[in-house]
């Protein structure tokens, strides 16, 4: 299943918690719906419980899901490293923690885009158990150009990497195309 959803797109979710702000890479990540704005990401879990990021959002119900462009890729895996708990994986990176608009925890100041969210449903599911975290976006950030005056985004300007199988594949958005939407009665069979 890892090996063929791909390319997924990556959240760097912060949250915070008694222990600290948390962040962290979740690759099953994506859009639910518009109206309102929500999303979702799924956490595995470790031994011994829960990964800080759940820990933390049943602590705070409210985490910030950033965009993992090119440019923060490598940052991003430090956030990825199984440290113990209360360990600041934004400052051991070196990004630059901003305070959010509308949620406790911080934002990363260099991902393209961030989505400040609140918790909405949490579904524990499988064996392991996968955590399944739904969010509100209550509040959206966007790096100068990204957004034009008509408010369409900009894909190329984010610059977003995916993830792909395997234990350290990446892809980058490098060969765009276009492809008009079909609608029913325009199209011949054959």
């Amino acid at each position: 299943l890892i090996g063929s959803i791909t390319p997924r797109p990556i959240a760097l979710v912060t949250t915070l918690g008694s222990q600290g702000p948390n962040a962290a890479p979740f690759s099953f990540f994506n859009g639910v719906g518009s109206d309102p704005a929500m999303l979702m990401f799924s956490v595995g879990s470790k031994d011994g419980g829960a990964k800080d990021t759940i820990a933390n959002i049943l602590e705070i119900p409210e985490f910030v899901v950033h965009i993992v462009s090119d440019a923060i890729k490598e940052k991003m895996n430090i956030c990825a490293i199984d440290y113990p708990r209360g360990v600041n994986e934004i400052a051991q990176a070196g990004f630059t923690a901003l305070a959010s608009t509308k949620v406790r925890p911080p934002r990363i100041a260099e991902a393209p885009v961030a989505f400040e969210c609140r918790l909405l449903q949490r579904l524990e599911l499988g064996r392991v158990p996968y955590h399944v975290v739904i969010g509100e976006v209550v509040y959206f950030h966007y790096h100068e150009g990204i957004v034009d005056e008509r408010f369409y985004v900009d894909t190329g300007k984010i610059d977003p990497i995916g993830r792909l199988g395997g234990r350290g594949g990446y892809t980058r958005i490098t060969d765009r195309f276009e492809m008009p939407r079909l609608k029913y009665g325009g199209v011949q069979e054959g």
